[in-house]
C-alpha cells in the first residue's frame, strides 16, 4: 500500500455517533498522514461542512445515527452547490446490499463495511482524495481559460497521452461554461479511451497494477511500444442550438460497456471502475456508447441543466 498524501491539508471529516468508531478510524487515519476531524451527530457535521466547505477531501459517514441519519446528511450534502462534489465514504453493515444500492441511487461511490479493515480502509480513502483532488485542479484549470471558446461550434482533435487528454478535457469543458463540472465526466471517458481503449489494459490488469503502484509506469511502457505509437484518439466537438455533443472514438478492440454504465455493488470496494458511472451524473444528460464500445458520445441539454452545478474554484 502506497502512504498517501503527507500534506496536512488531505483532511478528512469522520462523522459516527460512537466514540469508539471515531478513534478506532482516526488512529488508522492519522498513522497513514492525514488529518482528521470527528464529529458525532449529523447536524453537528453538516454545520461543520456548511462553515468550512473547501476544507474536507473527503468524509467517512455513518449510515446508521440517531437524529439525522447518514443518509439524511447526504441528501443535504448533494443539494449544496459547494459539497456536493466532496466525496463521501459510507459505513455500512456486512449484509448491507439494500443499503448499498440505495447509497449508490444517491450518489455515494465509496464503501467501507463493518467491522473496519484497515487496507480496505485506507485504499478506498486514497481512492475518494485522489478523485477529489483531480477534481479540484481540473476546476481549477477551466476557471483559468477565456470566454473566447464559447465561439468554437464544430472542431474535431486527436491525443494521445493521459497528460494530453486532461488538457484537452479542460478546453472543451471551458467552451461549456454553463456547465462547470462537465470537464469531470470528459476526463474519465478521455482517459478511458486511452488506458483501456488504445492501450487494452483490461478492469483487473489496472487493479492489480494499482496494488503494485505501476500504474503510470504501465502507461508510459505501453504508449512507448511500436504498436502503439501510432493510436491516438479522436475527440468531435458539434455545438447546436441547445445541445452540445462530444465524441471520443478510440482505436482500441472495444469492451463491454454495458456492465460500467451504472455503479455496481460489487465495485463500491475497489480502487477504480467508477470513471463511466461518474461521468453519467456530472455534467453529461447522457452517455451514448456504441455497441463495440470504442466510440462513445456525450450529451448536453442546455435547456436542461442542474441546478446543483458548482461555482467554480
Amino acid at each position: 500500500m502506497t502512504h498517501p498524501l503527507e500534506d496536512a491539508r488531505t483532511r478528512l471529516l469522520v462523522v459516527d455517533d460512537e466514540s469508539f468508531n471515531r478513534e478506532i478510524l482516526s488512529v488508522l487515519l492519522e498513522s497513514a498522514g492525514y488529518a482528521v476531524d470527528q464529529v458525532d451527530g449529523g447536524q453537528e457535521a453538516l454545520d461543520r461542512l456548511a462553515a468550512n466547505p473547501e476544507t474536507y477531501d473527503a468524509i467517512l459517514l455513518d449510515r446508521m445515527m440517531p437524529g439525522l441519519s447518514g443518509m439524511d446528511v447526504l441528501l443535504r450534502l448533494k443539494q449544496d452547490r459547494r459539497l456536493r462534489h466532496v466525496p463521501v465514504i459510507m459505513q455500512t453493515a456486512i449484509d448491507g446490499q439494500e443499503e448499498i444500492v440505495d447509497g449508490i441511487r444517491n450518489g455515494v461511490f465509496y464503501y467501507l463495511v463493518k467491522p473496519i479493515q484497515r487496507e480496505l480502509l485506507l485504499s478506498i480513502t486514497q481512492a475518494a482524495v485522489q478523485d477529489h483532488s483531480q477534481y479540484r485542479l481540473l476546476m481549477s484549470e477551466v476557471k483559468k481559460h477565456t470566454d473566447a471558446l464559447t465561439l468554437m461550434n464544430d472542431a474535431r482533435f486527436r491525443y494521445r497521452t493521459p497528460t494530453e487528454a486532461n488538457l484537452l478535457a479542460v478546453m472543451l469543458a471551458s467552451a461549456v461554461p454553463e456547465v462547470p463540472s462537465l470537464v469531470l465526466g470528459l476526463s474519465e471517458l478521455m482517459m478511458n479511451a486511452v488506458e483501456h481503449g488504445n492501450l487494452g489494459i483490461s478492469y483487473q490488469e489496472k487493479s492489480d497494477l494499482i496494488a503494485k503502484s505501476a500504474w503510470s509506469g504501465e502507461i508510459e511502457r505501453r504508449l512507448a511500444l511500436p504498436e502503439n505509437r501510432g493510436k491516438s484518439v479522436e475527440v468531435v466537438f458539434t455545438r447546436m442550438p441547445h445541445m452540445v455533443a462530444i465524441t471520443i472514438i478510440d482505436q482500441g478492440e472495444g469492451f463491454d460497456w454495458r456492465r460500467y454504465m451504472e455503479m455496481d455493488p460489487s465495485r463500491v470496494f475497489e480502487t477504480h471502475g467508477r470513471g463511466i458511472a461518474l461521468a453519467r451524473k456530472t455534467g453529461f444528460t447522457a452517455i451514448e456508447y456504441q455497441e463495440r464500445g470504442n466510440v462513445v458520445m456525450g450529451l448536453v441539454d442546455l435547456n436542461h441543466l442542474s441546478p446543483s452545478e458548482p461555482n467554480l474554484p
